[in-house]
Order: C-alpha cells, then structure tokens, then sequence
C-alpha cells in the first residue's frame, strides 16, 4: 500500500478497485459478524489474542479500502502516509498470525490427533505464507504503481477464503463439511485466474497476476495433499520448533 513515489499518469480504474474492496469488506463482515462481532460485548469463547488478531485484520480491510478512495481523490500524502503505517501493522499481523495458528493448533489435539489437526491447518499456513509474500512483492514493487497495486488486492483476495468459509459454515450447514474450505479455495483461484486473464486481453503487464494464481494453485496442493507424508513432515517440524 505503500509507494515513494505514485504515478498520478497511470491508468488505475479505482473505480472498479474501490467496488471490489467495498465487496470485500461486505463479505469479511458478514462471515464475521456470526462467528465473533455478534457476541459484542462479551465475545464467547474468544481470547485477548483473538481480539488483537481481530482488530489487526480488521485494521488491514479498512487500509484496503481506505487507499483506493484515496488515490481516486488524489491524497497522495494521506496514502503514502497509511502506506508507511503497514511497515509496522503487516509485520504484527503475521506474529498474530502464528500465534493464533499456535493457538488453534494446541486446543485442537485436544479432541484430534495432531494428523488431523495440521492437515486442516494447511488453509491456515498457505494464508500465512500468502500474505507474507504478497505483501513483499507489494514493498519491492512499490516504486511500480500498476504491480504494487495487483500484490496488494491480492491480499485482499485471501482475506476473503476465512469469511466466505465461515459465511458457508453458518448459514449453509446443510453442506458437506469440507465445502466450508473448498469453496473458498476455488473462488480465491478462480479471481486470481480471472483478474490474470483480463490484463492479458487488455495487454497489460501479467507476470504480477501470475504469480499471484501460482500461489493460489499451490495452496489449493497443499490442501488437497494435506495427509501426504511431505506435508505432515512440515506439519511436525512447525509443531516441534514453533508450537511447543
């Protein structure tokens, strides 16, 4: 979200980004508000962790939302500014990150086997992983206003995977169990596919939307190899090192 130095000349339909990013936190609301905001004030079953984590990702809608505005009324200062801000808000949100895996992780081989438990933490990991290097494409690439740009809404587009699976899981419980992680998966590819599939009708520049579908595919492996003996050996070294 950050960029020394904007290319005002450049073509950004912020338009479009902003009705994307007010679609994006329309969906994060509503897959949220009936696993945590409904429960204000009291919160059932969530700890200070889960409302620092909260209040960080939140945090991080509200910037995706907030920049495109900015940029479409021409505060180049004010985004600069916020931009600058996530060199601090980013690297404390992927600690929150881990930490709330951790969390997850040692509450879950309560009633699971540690198999079970980090397979389905394979969502949880490739997110992780996702974010950081989404986000530091974005930071190399800040000086190239269309690429910065295609990094960041790939954030935006992970954030939508953890709303839409709790969207599914709440008011479509009639669903198979695994189609609350499925489905995500699938729409996350498949806007990553569509928006690489676009620059390259438009012959813009496709390598960053690329890479982004690159990662995406490569979560979609991991899921569906997440009992594989490569994964749970990465599932085991994370728990040996980082979870105990």
């Amino acid at each position: 979200m950050q960029q020394e130095k904007i290319n005002q000349g450049s073509p950004i339909h912020t338009k479009s980004i902003i009705f994307g990013m007010v679609l994006m936190f329309v969906i994060v609301h509503v897959g949220f508000h009936a696993t945590y905001i409904k429960y204000f004030p009291v919160f059932k079953d969530a700890t200070w962790l889960h409302h620092i984590h909260g209040a960080l990702m939140g945090a991080w809608v509200l910037l995706l939302l907030l920049q495109p505005i900015l940029i479409h009324k021409k505060n180049y200062a004010a985004h600069r500014f916020i931009g600058k801000s996530t060199y601090v808000i980013a690297p404390i949100m992927i600690v929150s990150m881990l930490f709330v895996a951790r969390y997850n992780y040692l509450t879950g081989i309560i009633e699971n086997t540690p198999v079970e438990v980090f397979a389905w933490q394979s969502i949880t990991w490739m997110q992780i992983f996702m974010f950081i290097l989404f986000y530091s494409l974005a930071i190399i690439y800040r000086k190239d206003t269309p690429s910065h740009m295609r990094f960041i809404i790939a954030t935006a587009i992970i954030m939508i995977g953890p709303a839409m699976g709790r969207i599914i899981f709440t008011y479509f419980d009639s669903l198979p169990a695994t189609y609350d992680a499925v489905i995500p998966l699938y729409v996350k590819t498949g806007v990553a596919a569509a928006f690489l599939l676009s620059d390259i009708i438009k012959k813009k520049n496709w390598m960053p939307y690329f890479m982004v579908l690159l990662a995406f595919l490569l979560s979609d492996v991991v899921y569906f190899a997440r009992y594989s003996d490569v994964w749970q050996g990465i599932g085991k070294f994370i728990a040996n090192n980082f979870y105990y």
